[in-house]
């Protein structure tokens, strides 16, 4: 009977081969895992549209199966070359450097910059930083840590785009100068002269196409809509911290109401990521996308003009060992924001290491922030003199979007169109996200006049100036060494500008200046 058996299961495992060899199944078929198959069949007997519950399941199943990315062997080889080398207690391979705010940069300088971000990108530097920011989010986030586990983060990443061009530093986004707009979303940082388009898939700019911690394109969403709009940072904010003398005063401890902490440095940096929006609302994923660098750069200088008051007369506070109190070292005391316990990732340094003045004296140092009149000498900036009433010497403002000129980093071969979208209708989410104070309500998809009536609110009903430009008129024939017969002096009207018809306003604004050019000199010639 069992010889009997055996012909049998050969007989039919004969057959089950040849037919498998004369149809193979398809390599595109997808077979429904068992638990879509379980919702599918839940769903049967319910009063509901069986094809949309179907979909439902697979949507659902997908979503729940999205998997962080762990540390990879090369990961922890990056972190044992900064270990081998003491990183922060010796001084760098690269030398000192320092930073400056990423619109004072020229273009050379920028481009260099970017570039040196695209190679961190191909070579899969940049996304172990960003695994590595990923891991245990909470020994580095809602507690003391914050600020110097990101300040050590920062320069090891700085550290590595210097090996590739010694030339570069990271440079700092101060989005208090675009809080001046009417619309702080139309500011030039949106544009491919720096970090490419805010809304949707990064397709524009020099980090274009770049894929992040969800494998997938990298997304933004700046100055979305919502009931609570997030908001940037702006001066007020900035000057409230700079009231107090202690630590303490300005980071996270033991609170139960963290989202609360209006004078809080780090629940001023959620709100941030959280304008951002897209990939960079999630903690486990924001270090993927090069803008978290300018960021959390700004927030390092914030942290360092802190000091500085902590250093003054006024305040006459040891940087070095002022710290939390016992016990009130982080959110709900999550382990790991103790100044004596070792910085993940880091772990030959303690966190009371990042508090080390040798950071910014044989690492990396400031260039402060742009201020009127000069503004940095930026093409990028203007000092307006009546938009703040509480500054009368007059603030540093973004210039906006639609004056982008710098030609298009074109070394790099991420340019496929991408023209066909893939997958779509799951929204995936996991880990902590990012979430701040709320805005003022200015969001992407009001109108310039809009922005601007809830701005001048907040001003106090004040008119913005906007940036003069001077043109040197000259009769015809006059030398060229000579004098200028006449000046004039115009303003650029930055407002009234809005992105549906930014083009040809820009046109037109030319087209008059070079008619009022053209008329001034005709007049000039007749005179003389």
């Amino acid at each position: 009977m069992f010889e009997k058996g055996v012909v049998v299961v050969s007989f039919w495992c004969a057959i089950a081969a040849l037919v498998s060899s004369q149809q193979p199944c398809p390599s595109n078929v997808f077979v429904k895992p068992a638990e879509v198959i379980a919702c599918e069949q839940r769903v049967q007997n319910e009063p509901v549209n069986q094809t949309l519950a179907a979909e439902a399941c697979l949507r659902t199943y997908f979503v729940n199966r999205f998997t962080a990315n762990p540390l990879l062997p090369e990961d922890y080889d990056l972190l044992a070359e900064f270990a081998a080398k003491k990183f922060g207690k010796n001084p760098p391979v690269s030398g000192y450097r320092v930073r400056r705010e990423i619109r004072v940069l020229s273009v050379t300088e920028r481009q260099k910059l970017f570039r040196a971000f695209n190679v961190l990108y191909k070579t899969g530097v940049l996304a172990r930083f960003g695994r590595i920011h990923g891991q245990q989010v909470l020994r580095k986030h809602h507690g003391a840590s914050f600020l110097p586990w990101h300040r050590v983060f920062l320069a090891a990443v700085e550290e590595k785009l210097r090996e590739v061009d010694p030339d570069v530093t990271l440079a700092y986004w101060d989005y208090s100068m675009d809080y001046y707009l009417p619309l702080p979303s139309d500011s030039v940082i949106w544009s491919s002269c720096f970090a490419g388009n805010g809304d949707d898939v990064v397709s524009e700019g020099p980090f274009r196409f770049m894929y992040g911690g969800f494998n997938e394109l990298i997304r933004r969403d700046i100055a979305r809509n919502g009931t609570c709009p997030p908001r940037l940072i702006n001066k007020d904010d900035i000057d409230q911290l700079m009231r107090f003398c202690y630590y303490a005063n300005i980071t996270t401890g033991n609170t139960p109401n963290y989202f609360q902490q209006v004078n809080n440095l780090e629940v001023l940096h959620d709100g941030v990521h959280d304008w951002v929006g897209g990939d960079m609302s999630y903690v486990r994923h924001a270090p993927y996308d090069p803008v978290f660098y300018m960021h959390h750069t700004f927030i390092d200088y914030i942290w360092e003009q802190f000091r500085t008051r902590q250093s003054s007369v006024s305040c006459r506070v040891d940087v070095e060992r002022d710290y939390r109190e016992l016990g009130d070292y982080a959110v709900d005391n999550f382990p790991g924001h103790a100044p004596w316990e070792e910085m993940h990732g880091f772990e030959y340094l303690q966190n009371r290491d990042g508090l080390w003045r040798n950071w910014t004296t044989a690492v990396y140092g400031y260039e402060a922030a742009p201020r009127c009149p000069e503004c940095g000498n930026s093409e990028n900036l203007f000092c307006d003199r009546d938009i703040d009433p509480h500054r009368p010497g007059g603030v540093c403002v973004t210039k906006t979007k639609f004056f982008c000129v710098d030609p298009p980093l074109t070394d790099f071969d991420r340019d496929k169109p991408f023209d066909e979208p893939l997958g779509g209708g799951a929204t995936l989410m996991q880990g902590t996200i990012h979430k701040g104070l709320p805005g003022d309500g200015r969001t992407r998809f009001m109108s310039q006049e809009e922005g601007l009536a809830i701005l001048r609110e907040k001003m106090g009903n004040v008119t913005g100036s906007t940036p003069s430009v001077t043109y040197k008129v000259k009769a015809p024939g006059a030398p060229e060494n000579g004098k200028s017969t006449l000046t004039l002096h115009l303003q650029e009207d930055l407002y009234v500008i809005s992105s549906a018809d930014s083009q040809r306003a820009l046109e037109t604004y030319g087209a008059i200046i070079r008619a009022l050019l053209t008329t001034t000199a005709a007049i000039l010639s007749s005179v003389i």
